[in-house]
């Protein structure tokens, strides 16, 4: 059996061909990257394939061996966890949430071919926004797989710790670690405990001061680098060097645009933005992904103060301005209308879960993703609203939004709570222009 791959962002297939070469009765719709099975039989444009246990006739120039940029933002519940691919081969996650869904999604969704044929997974770069545990916990099972194999992980320096420990600094007073000055309207009170390597993790955790979670954490990644299974596990802020690559004939690039820590004594600090929920939310790290002439913004949960921060810090120069941006901290209130106005995007993602104590995604946050968008039709997505519950089955259909570029262009697809039976894809052109596809 020989396959191609889907190359065009999505194709149709029919299920068959008129007298005048046209596809008749659409039976398909297959987004960017999936395989069709070739049939061996060919008609015109058009050959027969199998995708999805349906046959039909797929236009030959839709099909080839490698497709552009795929994003899948994955229903993780109340956090975030992405997975990024490009091309055949390039692979990274951002975040992992709070449990195991995208554990679950990646071995027994994603990746369940390459485990059958007992071939391993490399994930390019894995990116730690912060340590909350609805981004980092998730990543911890998939750190531990040994099916998997990892580049580079990138965190933001800001760990963990248990005050309730009785090796516990007292001076040190936060969850954070030490502080150094007080807060006042000039915010010169500076978070001064930071780590840049494992080594460094590793001696909060000999020391036994960090908490559970961080710990579980440490040890992960410990034991992947020390089995030859990760290579590197570094921190990054605005100054860490642009990553470019390129791939499928086009330039990537991740630009770390926050955090922004300060200096204190020679060493690295943090601005203490009013409590210490504030201060880890707000240094997350802060990713422009550019693809060709497409991009998207991944901002984990930055709050009030830390937008007015980035602001101040960038002045006049705006790069915040993308294509697609990942809702900050889940579709909560806490953000500004001057940090959502430069984002500025065409179409908006908020993941978030149905946690009632939260109320994510708020109706503020989601009212100004549409006011403050450059697209005539604003579009604003839910992976908790794109949830649904089969009734008759009692399962849970997880809401993932994908997201797929070729460089120039950008659809977005949802699946559709009734399946039809000729496309389960809700589709939308973000980029040049905003159209539904059914």
């Amino acid at each position: 059996m020989s396959y191609k791959i889907v190359t065009d962002l999505f194709a149709h297939t029919y299920k068959t061909i008129d007298v005048n070469g046209n596809g008749k009765n659409k039976n398909n719709t297959i987004l960017m990257g999936s395989y069709v099975q070739l049939l061996n039989e060919n008609k015109g444009i058009w050959t027969k394939v199998k995708a999805f246990s349906k046959t039909g006739w797929i236009e030959q120039h839709k099909i080839g061996d490698e497709p552009g940029l795929k994003v899948f933002y994955v229903d993780v519940g109340q956090g975030d966890g992405a997975l990024i691919e490009i091309g055949n081969s390039f692979k990274m996650l951002i975040d992992g949430g709070p449990g195991n869904n995208l554990a679950n999604y990646l071995s027994k969704w994603q990746y369940l071919y390459y485990f059958k044929r007992n071939e391993k997974v490399h994930f390019d770069y894995v990116f730690v926004s912060h340590f909350d545990k609805d981004h980092y916990n998730g990543l911890i099972d998939i750190l531990n797989d040994d099916r998997y194999t990892f580049g580079t992980i990138y965190h933001n320096g800001i760990a963990k710790f248990d005050t309730k420990k009785s090796d516990f600094p007292a001076d040190w007073r936060t969850t954070l670690g030490e502080t150094h000055g007080e807060a006042n309207e000039a915010n010169e009170k500076l978070l001064i405990t930071t780590f840049d390597s494992i080594d460094e993790l590793n001696v909060f955790k000999e020391r036994d001061i960090l908490q559970a979670m961080m710990e579980k954490f440490t040890l992960a990644v410990t034991n992947a680098i020390t089995q030859g299974r990760a290579q590197n596990f570094i921190r990054a802020d605005f100054q860490t060097p642009i990553i470019h690559r390129n791939i499928a004939n086009k330039d990537f690039t991740i630009e770390f645009l926050g955090p922004i820590p300060s200096e204190h004594n020679g060493g690295l600090a943090f601005h203490f933005f009013e409590d210490e929920s504030h201060t880890v939310n707000g240094h997350s790290l802060v990713l422009k992904i550019k693809y060709g002439e497409s991009t998207l913004l991944f901002g984990g949960d930055l709050n009030i103060p830390s937008e007015k921060h980035l602001l101040q810090h960038y002045q006049r120069n705006n790069p915040f301005e993308v294509d697609v941006a990942k809702s900050c901290h889940h579709g909560a209130s806490e953000f500004t209308v001057e940090f959502m106005a430069s984002i500025n995007p065409l179409a908006t993602i908020i993941s978030s879960g149905d946690n009632e104590s939260y109320s994510h995604p708020r109706a503020d946050a989601i009212g100004c993703a549409g006011k403050y968008s450059r697209a005539q039709k604003p579009l604003v997505f839910s992976t908790e609203l794109a949830r649904s519950t089969n009734v008759k089955k009692n399962l849970i259909q997880f809401g993932m939004i994908n997201l797929r570029s070729n460089g120039d262009s950008i659809i977005m697809a949802q699946m559709k709570e009734a399946k039809p039976s000729s496309s389960l894809w809700d589709i939308y052109q973000v980029k040049p222009v905003e159209e539904t596809f059914e």
